[in-house]
């Protein structure tokens, strides 16, 4: 049941909690490709060290290799203080960028992990 406050249509409130991992890295990418411009921005909010993405532009000049780099990091979390990976996270941190957009992922999205 639903809290008075929830709203069965607001995919954030449905959010998947599942740990993600680097195995899930193309399904991740899949739902981010439209970010690519904002793949460092993205990467600060997730937690990826900030010498991690330096690296990444260094070694990539394509924004979506940066992307999907960035997204490796975060997934084998190069930095044992960022909060374990979730579609939660993400969905949230992408919000911030194009809440409508991230709208459009969540309401498509289906968990497909067990926890």
């Amino acid at each position: 049941s639903l809290l008075p406050h929830e709203s069965q249509n607001d995919p954030l409130s449905n959010g998947c909690h599942c740990v993600l991992g680097i195995n899930d890295l193309n399904e991740v990418f899949r739902k981010c490709k439209n970010f690519c411009n904002d793949w460092e921005f993205i990467g600060l909010e997730l937690g990826v060290k900030k010498a991690t993405l330096d690296i990444i532009q260094d070694d990539y000049h394509d924004v979506r290799k940066r992307m999907l780099q960035m997204l490796a990091s975060w997934l084998k979390r190069d930095s044992q203080k960022q909060p374990v990976p979730s579609w939660n996270i993400l969905l949230t941190t992408l919000s911030e960028y194009d809440s409508i957009q991230t709208a459009q992922i969540a309401s498509k999205f289906i968990c497909t992990h067990r926890q």
